[in-house]
């Protein structure tokens, strides 16, 4: 992509330089892109009392055109979708073509205060809806896609992917030395298994060696109106070991006990508690979903 970038700034200096002789004006090279992220969950949120009306997997996809890689706009296309469960059947639509603000090779941002709702495949607007505060961010590097917008002035829709990681120092992705986590939701179980890499315990003044990878999986999952609350209590976690850290062993010595943790998509933060080997060990920190949130 950096090579793409270069070369077509080298081709708009060149038609700068040539206009300048009375040749034709400047022409700007449009670029498509099209990502389809499939596995993403979708909790549609009641704003008036606050509480959850549905959640469900949905398939969204995001049509992305560059002009020259300096601005671009971005089209939603949402499959499948119910806004609340007493639906009779989902709708399927696309957003109208969106303004970035922020953009360069591995990620876009987009937001509007309002947004037609289309019918798919057309440019014909449906009026039985109203879209507002619309927000999106796509990070094509690790594939992180998350997506927040309002239907009807009552329903709110947060959607992220199921797998959802933290934020680390410097605000990057994932690290081979820095603490981070990482849930895997299962929404059709409301089951999740957070995954915790490079965790040292502080236990009765002593401190154990760095654990590069563990588990702790089958913890119960509870829909709230910002995210999900997770629990579990005496569940046996796994250590990963391998070149990979994709060998798991189980650790019947460090049971966990009184976990809860919640995820709060809305604002992108998570907090994780659990008592293991006669320790506790607890975490607040920013997720990996909205760079325009939570950012140091």
């Amino acid at each position: 992509m950096k090579k793409l970038f270069l070369s077509l700034a080298l081709v708009a200096s060149l038609a700068g330089l040539s206009s300048c002789g009375g040749d034709e004006p400047y022409v700007p090279e449009i670029t498509q892109e099209t990502i389809t992220a499939p596995d993403l969950i979708n909790s549609t949120i009641t704003i008036a009392n606050n509480s959850v009306n549905y959640i469900e997997t949905a398939t969204y996809g995001f049509n992305i055109e560059y002009t020259d890689m300096r601005e671009a706009t971005v089209e939603v296309v949402a499959n499948n979708v119910k806004f609340d469960s007493h639906m009779p059947f989902p709708v399927s639509f696309a957003m109208d073509k969106i303004k970035t603000y922020k953009l360069n090779d591995d990620y876009v941002e987009f937001q509007a205060s309002t947004v037609k709702f289309l019918k798919p495949g057309t440019d014909e607007e449906n009026t039985r809806y109203k879209l507002t505060n619309v927000r999106g961010y796509i990070d094509k590097r690790n594939k992180v896609y998350t997506l927040d917008y309002t239907v009807n002035d009552t329903w709110r829709v947060l959607v992220c992917n199921s797998t959802i990681s933290s934020r680390v120092e410097n605000n990057l992705y994932k690290s081979t030395t820095e603490l981070y986590y990482t849930y895997d939701i299962d929404i059709a179980t409301m089951k999740a298994e957070v995954f915790i890499q490079n965790v040292q315990f502080n236990v009765g003044g002593a401190s154990s060696p760095v654990l590069k990878k563990i588990s702790i999986p089958n913890l119960d999952v509870v829909a709230t109106s910002t995210g999900f609350e997770l629990s579990g209590d005496n569940i046996i976690p796994n250590n990963y070991s391998g070149a990979e850290l994709d060998i798991p062993t189980p650790m019947p010595p460090m049971t966990v006990t009184n976990y809860h943790g919640t995820l709060n998509i809305a604002e992108g933060t998570h907090s994780i508690f659990f008592n293991s080997m006669g320790g506790e060990h607890n975490n607040t920190s920013p997720l990996y979903l909205w760079s325009w949130k939570n950012v140091d």
